[in-house]
């Protein structure tokens, strides 16, 4: 008797909690409440369902091949998939084994720079060849509703 009337009151405290709650938050906030509670209430049966597929265990072991059986009937003939074997690799011989691999060196081509085409870094250029840019000319910038008397 106890167990009901304690679990009628801890049901009637949410109630009026909720409803406090409720009045205070504006209806924005209860939508997005209430969409997220219900977005959870749809993924608990989905992940229930997905628990029990993945952990359940398999009657019967899964087969890696296809087993040949003979025909029904004589006038009756399946065609049966049959992997194909794969390509066995060929023994090296012992003069395969002992040839060393050709190694090829390409040096690359030799081109001189011009003296007025833009590096990429100073690595290219011995030091007197390295020489710094030219300086960039000042700028002027005109305020668009400034006077012009000024300038």
């Amino acid at each position: 008797m106890w167990r009901t009337g304690f679990t009628l009151a801890v049901i009637i405290a949410a109630a009026v909690m909720a409803y406090q709650i409720g009045a205070r938050l504006s209806d924005e906030a209860i939508m997005t409440i209430v969409g997220v509670t219900c977005g959870i209430a749809a993924s608990i049966p989905i992940s229930i369902g997905l628990l029990i597929a993945l952990t359940r265990e398999r009657a019967e072991p899964l087969v890696e091949e296809y087993i040949e059986s003979e025909p029904v009937s004589a006038s009756a003939s399946y065609n049966i998939y049959r992997p194909a074997m794969p390509p066995q690799p060929q023994p090296l011989s012992p003069q395969q084994l002992t040839q060393q691999p050709q190694i090829i060196v390409v040096a690359p081509p030799q081109q001189s720079l011009a003296q007025n085409s833009p590096t990429y870094g100073n690595y290219l250029l011995t030091p007197g060849q390295a020489a710094l840019p030219a300086p960039m000319q000042e700028r002027t910038f005109r305020i668009v509703g400034e006077n012009d008397d000024d300038a």
